[in-house]
């Protein structure tokens, strides 16, 4: 018999949130009904990751051979270079960057620290208003909120490097007095009253402290969203590891489950003297019975992403490089959590999660 036409069939579906299809060749009889032939060849085509923060930057599966360790929990940081400024377009991430903060008021002190509200947005139909508390890195923060394009009031406050934010919050009532502040300035200001929606606790490097110390209070169960810019550092002993770590295991079990909102980015930068943020999103990712993909894909300063997990509203990022301007260029992720923040807080119904 003479051989049959070949028609093409392909077969689509989906694993995981991972697309797939499957190309093939099947021959047709030319006269006479025969058994159906094998399929000659098949190509399998994996697409890119969708980045649930962000699904118009797709991430690419990273296949090339990685470092293995026997833990990846308590390994060391891989990818130790980091990009020079010609590699990221002339840009020094740690160099002051100018941005438009027009739309905003000024910065109104308070008895510690200071906050900035846009000048429109801010408050919706029962006056209530989002708010960001920051820590270490008031510039910075406000940049990245503008780009993000959030009607949040931001808060921020940045202490002296022989000063802990940690400190400000332990044993203290400063977190309630903040937020008093802030709706009363608000209140005056506005002519009306104004009460706090959404809490959403954000610190970029030493900062993380001042979250650690709110998180271990009564008070943590106000805050809505946690968001840690390469800042998560602790002893590397098993115990004090453990012990430090498990407000941020609570929170991201919560997270995961959808109740509130965790974002946790790492550098590979690799300190001697005690865990790098790398162990401790690790950790973190391991208490979820979870582990990251290894991925690629180039993000703003010259942040080369390497890891990615995400479980619900429980997210990890991790990326290249181990200097300090690597540390610096990750301020720019503050842009895709406060934007995410945005997303999730206002599709609920009626544009507000109510604290608990």
């Amino acid at each position: 018999m003479r051989a049959g036409r070949c028609k093409l069939i392909a077969t689509l579906g989906a694993i995981g949130g991972i697309g797939w299809i499957v190309i093939g060749c099947q021959h047709e009889p030319k006269q006479r009904p025969a058994p159906a032939a094998t399929v000659a060849q098949a190509v399998t085509v994996v697409h890119n990751l969708t980045d649930p923060l962000n699904a118009d930057r797709p991430i690419e599966f990273d296949t090339s051979p990685r470092a293995s360790s026997a833990n990846w929990v308590t390994a060391r940081p891989g990818f130790q270079y980091s990009h020079s400024s010609a590699q990221r377009g002339g840009v020094n991430p740690c160099a002051p960057q100018k941005v438009d903060a027009s739309d905003f008021y000024d910065w109104t002190p308070l008895t510690k620290g200071r906050f900035i509200a846009p000048r429109e947005g801010a408050f919706n139909a029962a006056g209530h208003f989002d708010l960001i508390l920051h820590f270490h890195g008031d510039d910075p923060a406000l940049r990245e909120l503008v780009h993000s394009k959030q009607k949040f009031v931001l808060y921020s406050v940045t202490l002296d490097p022989s000063q802990s934010y940690g400190t400000l919050f332990t044993g203290t009532d400063l977190f309630n007095s903040i937020v008093l502040q802030i709706e009363r300035s608000l209140s005056k200001s506005r002519g009306s009253e104004t009460h706090v929606g959404h809490i959403a606790l954000s610190a970029w490097s030493a900062g993380f402290t001042g979250i650690s110390a709110i998180l271990a209070r009564p008070e943590a169960k106000r805050v809505n969203a946690v968001v840690s810019i390469d800042g998560i550092n602790t002893p590397r002993q098993a115990a004090q590891l453990k012990a430090q770590l498990q407000p941020y295991v609570d929170y991201a079990r919560r997270s995961a489950a959808g109740e509130c909102f965790m974002f946790i980015t790492h550098s590979s930068i690799d300190p001697q003297n005690f865990a790098s943020t790398t162990e401790s999103a690790h950790y973190l990712i391991a208490a979820l019975e979870g582990r990251p993909q290894a991925v690629r894909r180039n993000d703003a300063l010259g942040l080369e992403l390497i890891e990615f997990f995400s479980r619900g509203n429980f997210h990890v990022r991790g990326y290249a490089g181990n200097d300090k301007a690597d540390h610096c260029a990750q301020l720019a992720l503050l842009r895709d959590a406060y934007t995410a923040l945005g997303q999730l807080w206002h599709s609920t119904a009626g544009g507000e999660l109510r604290p608990n």
